[in-house]
């Protein structure tokens, strides 16, 4: 006697293995140390076999219950990636998505610019039109302020925990971008490098980390996450971002026509002010830079955008008379992004064609695109 066994499609599916794609992307985590004048030195390895090799224990942890793909993307330190590179980054996550089908991926990347590349990731792979992201996996940032081969750093611990992340977010149809650190989990479009030298080096100052990680295990708080469930059928990236962004921190004696020189010296396409406070300029006598918000707006049509150097401040500008003075002469507020996201969402704004005009850029910077910015009206309701 004969027995076929039949084995339903939906229990195959949960018995294959999952997908992650590994991409080593430079900086500490994976810089090696060298000697240069009689000291010693982080430099960046001339490719990722060194760096592949230590992290192959780490990977053989987890062949059990995902496959895990390791690619050199780049060996640079951080603080030399431009949005060329975040651009790189953008598609090869669109090519594992859709051509691949990997199922999550993971990322190492260099401390310096890491908040910057996680949001550029945010709003490009979300896409430019509201709650019609197209993601369908998750995506996870982490680096190291300790390079993975030094005994007591963290460089392997949050390696470790990267992949533990995808895991859980793959079991739990997350469709975002994330950044781990030490034991923070944060959404990418929300995390900031606050330490040089701390372990605990990232914060998400503005809103809630999306998880954490205890000696219990993995913790992903969903209702602050995109689900790959609501996602879009099909993934419309918006990769580009513009040139021309300057941004000033503000601190008392800036003269107003030093700023404005860089917007008559041409070149620029829009100015990015680190106030004092939450949204506050100088504006009185010959400091005030009223005149100069007003003039750059009205004459030279470049945006002037204002946030805080304050971290976890938010930049609503209308407290005070000296924020309520500059966004009155033409300057737009930027809430609760961060610095980092205000500089890398105005690069967005501009390279991807979201905004025409000044109005245009004062709407933008109410919206919620990839959850970096919370809207004014949600605010004011919490």
């Amino acid at each position: 006697m004969q027995f076929h066994i039949i084995i339903p499609t939906s229990s195959v599916s949960l018995m294959a293995k999952k997908k992650v794609l590994f991409l080593y992307n430079g900086g500490t985590i994976g810089q090696q140390p060298e000697m240069r004048d009689g000291s010693v030195v982080l430099v960046s390895p001339k490719d990722g076999k060194d760096f592949q090799k230590v992290c192959d224990p780490i990977i053989h942890k987890f062949k059990d219950r995902i496959d895990i793909n390791f690619e050199l993307v780049t060996t640079k330190d951080s603080t030399n990636m431009t949005p060329n590179d975040w651009e790189k980054l953008i598609f090869r996550v669109k090519k594992a998505q859709d051509d691949e089908k990997y199922d999550a991926v993971a990322i190492a990347h260099g401390t310096d610019t890491l908040a910057y590349t996680a949001t550029a990731l945010a709003l490009a792979l979300h896409g430019k039109v509201p709650g019609k992201s197209g993601l369908r996996i998750p995506v996870c940032v982490t680096g190291g302020q300790n390079p993975i081969y030094q005994e007591g750093g963290d460089g392997r611990f949050n390696l470790e925990n990267l992949f533990r992340i995808v895991e859980a977010a793959m079991e739990e149809d997350i469709a975002d971008v994330m950044v781990n650190f030490w034991n923070r989990i944060m959404l990418g479009c929300r995390a900031l490098k606050v330490s040089e030298k701390d372990f605990d080096a990232f914060k998400s100052p503005s809103y809630p980390d999306v998880g954490d990680i205890n000696a219990k295990g993995v913790h992903l708080y969903k209702h602050l996450l995109k689900s790959k469930k609501d996602a879009a059928e099909k993934l419309s990236i918006a990769p580009k971002f513009g040139k021309g962004i300057v941004s000033f921190e503000l601190a008392p004696g800036i003269e107003p026509s030093v700023v404005l020189g860089f917007i008559t010296g041409g070149g620029v396409s829009a100015l990015i002010l680190k106030s004092l406070g939450e949204g506050n300029v100088c504006s009185e006598g010959e400091y005030s830079l009223i005149p100069m918000i007003r003039q750059a707006t009205e004459e030279y049509v470049t945006p002037i955008f204002i946030t805080t150097k304050f971290v976890g401040g938010s930049a609503v500008a209308t407290t005070y008379e000296t924020g309520f003075e500059a966004i009155k002469a033409g300057g737009i507020a930027c809430y609760d992004h961060t610095d980092v996201a205000v500089d890398v969402k105005v690069r967005w704004l501009i390279g991807n064609g979201v905004c025409s005009n000044i109005q245009d850029f004062r709407k933008a910077m109410k919206t919620s695109f990839a959850n970096e910015v919370t809207p004014p009206m949600e605010k004011a309701k919490a």
